[in-house]
């Protein structure tokens, strides 16, 4: 896939042995019944301990059993025998859901999918499935992260480097496979259950589990394989004219560069024009890169490897998607936090502007995806060593941060669903159009 060239992206970052017996006669028939990949993994085992582990260790869900499923058909397996034992469960990709939600899970089943990993390319090239344990460092490092699912981040929408050319991740998809909590598998596609396929482009976390997705391919366009980066470290005081610069970036949509604290350009070296705006800033320092976009993700340590990938710290985030930077509301975000407690100085506070061109050309009509006006996304992202008394401390700050950059009025509110933590409202995610939530709630009864 390609960066788009017609688009800018911005991002700043203030840095503050498998168990297989059981004496259980269901359990065994279950271990008997699945692939013969397919794992049993109990509570006690180091793969146990390893497959429960998330990126945010906030509200944990719990498990008295987790499946390391090979197959579709050890998905359906596994739903039917949590179901007849009246079992919750949850799937388990990257493990990077952020919502205190899944806190709720008590003594369940997981569902690991790590090894549903294959990516063959179908349609003469034009296609490819994507199964639904699959990270997105195992293809092309092109939306963020390399450590999360690939398929998850799709179900909510997907933003990433490539939508200003291309559209949103979940605009990529043509069909997929879905089991359902009865245990049943489908199809969906635009001729197999259209409304289910409206409804998992933007709100699939609420309809099933997605086993395998096929999606749009695209190959690098000769001469696109490389990405200069370079890399501006600015003092506080130099916040307003850094997002105003950001606001006039927004305006235009034919500018072409990256920023991420780095400044991305599709090519050898970044023309002057696009880097000048920001030595103008007097930054504190300058680093400079190429790479090719399979390395974009290691300048953010964002790559498997890299710190921002590192499970078992609590994680608290909020997100708040906006048109334009409100550089008032940003300045008083900033402040309160600056002023959290020494125990949070591991934490960042993420402003994000995807390229937005293919994604404003696509019908918001057609996808549970509704926010396809908004330009930037900020993320207050809290992180420390687990401890249950500086839970409530980071939400609270979150929350200020929040209300700040809302300007008090939480009805405003547009939050990326892959982002949400539990106390957004429905039409904060799904849009406040009431067709939508009517659409959907229509669609989860059947």
């Amino acid at each position: 896939m390609v960066f788009p060239s017609t688009r800018w992206f911005f991002i700043t970052l203030v840095v503050l042995a498998p168990v297989l017996l059981s004496v259980r006669p269901g359990r065994d028939k279950l271990a008997a019944s699945l692939s013969d990949r397919a794992r049993l993994l109990l509570p006690g085992s180091n793969e146990f301990t390893d497959a429960s582990l998330r990126w945010s260790s906030a509200d944990p869900p719990t498990y008295s059993l987790i499946v390391q499923v090979a197959t579709e058909a050890d998905v359906k397996l596994t739903v039917n025998y949590a179901n007849r034992k009246r079992k919750p469960f949850l799937a388990i990709s990257g493990g990077h859901e952020t919502t205190s939600l899944v806190g709720g899970l008590k003594n369940g089943i997981g569902i690991h999918l790590s090894q549903m990993n294959n990516t063959p390319i179908v349609d003469d090239g034009q296609a490819v499935l994507i199964e639904g344990g699959v990270l997105n460092g195992d293809l092309t490092a092109t939306t963020g992260c390399d450590c999360v699912g690939f398929i998850a981040p799709i179900l909510g929408g997907g933003h990433g480097y490539n939508q200003g050319r291309y559209g949103k991740a979940t605009d990529q998809l043509l069909s997929a496979r879905i089991v359902l909590t009865n245990g049943t598998a489908i199809n969906i596609s635009q001729e197999d259950n259209p409304d289910l396929f409206w409804a998992i482009r933007g709100a699939g976390h609420n309809f099933g589990i997605m086993t395998r997705a096929k999606l749009r391919k695209y190959d690098v366009e000769p001469g696109q394989h490389q990405w200069a980066a370079s890399g501006f470290i600015l003092s506080y005081d130099k916040l307003e004219a850094l997002y105003a610069i950001a606001n006039d970036w927004a305006k235009d949509p034919n500018k072409s560069p990256i920023i991420i604290a780095w400044l991305y350009f599709q090519g050898a070296s970044i023309p002057s024009d696009l880097t000048a705006p920001l030595h103008a800033l007097a930054p504190i320092s300058v680093d400079s890169s190429v790479t090719d976009i399979a390395g974009a993700n290691a300048h953010l340590l964002a790559n498997k490897e890299g710190v921002a990938c590192a499970k078992g710290f609590t994680r608290k985030m909020v997100p708040i998607g906006v048109q334009e930077y409100d550089i008032a509301a940003i300045r008083q975000a900033f402040e309160i936090f600056g002023s959290v407690p020494p125990a949070f100085r591991n934490s960042v506070m993420f402003t994000e502007g995807y390229p937005t061109n293919r994604v404003k050309e696509i019908d918001s009509d057609s996808t549970a995806y509704s926010d396809r006006a908004g330009e930037f996304l900020l993320s207050p992202l809290l992180t420390y060593s687990p401890n249950a008394s500086l839970d409530v401390v980071a939400d609270d700050y979150d929350g200020r941060i929040r209300d700040a950059l809302l300007g008090g009025d939480r009805s405003k509110l547009v939050a990326y669903v892959n982002y949400a933590r539990e106390d957004e409202t429905m039409q904060g995610m799904y849009g406040y159009e009431p067709w939508r939530l009517e659409k959907l709630r229509r669609l989860k009864k059947e």
